[in-house]
């Protein structure tokens, strides 16, 4: 299983995901950073970014939290979340489609090798995904508990 099939990233998604986060979060949006180059650092300004890791206060549990976010051409990506003692990720992974495995799928905090079906709709472009899987983690922030977040329905 690879995410995006062999195809390329796909650096305006990601951007438009930033972008589509920082409307929607404000100055919930702490900063973000881009990775430019395969084995790069993250570094400040865009430049074709491979992946971007955006971070968002509050956390769940603790003050913050960060998502690394990407995006192949093929419409796969990777919304990837931690904190201090907290990760999940949120993805889409069209290899999956010839395996057991949920192309549309959610990596839950208490076991991350494991791939749920996601409660996050199929087909849809990375302003409806980003908006959804912020809509997921700003329950778990309200909630204060991690286990809300796979289970909205008819999101986007």
């Amino acid at each position: 299983m690879v995410l995006g099939n062999g195809t390329t990233l796909d650096p305006d998604a990601t951007l438009v995901s930033v972008n589509t986060a920082a409307d929607q979060l404000g100055r919930g949006l702490l900063r973000a950073r881009y990775k430019n180059t395969r084995h790069g650092a993250y570094e400040d300004a865009p430049s074709r970014p491979r992946e971007a890791r955006i971070t968002v206060q509050p956390g769940i549990h603790q003050e913050a939290g960060y998502f690394d976010i990407q995006w192949w051409t093929n419409e796969d990506y990777k919304y990837h979340y931690r904190e201090q003692g907290l990760e999940f990720r949120f993805g889409c992974e069209s290899t999956n489609e010839s395996t057991a495995y949920p192309v549309y799928h959610f990596h839950p905090p208490n076991n991350i090798d494991t791939h749920e079906q996601s409660c996050i709709g199929a087909n849809h472009p990375p302003e409806r995904v980003t908006r959804a899987v912020l809509a997921t983690w700003w329950a778990a922030v309200r909630s204060g508990d991690e286990s809300v977040l796979n289970t909205q329905d008819e999101i986007p």
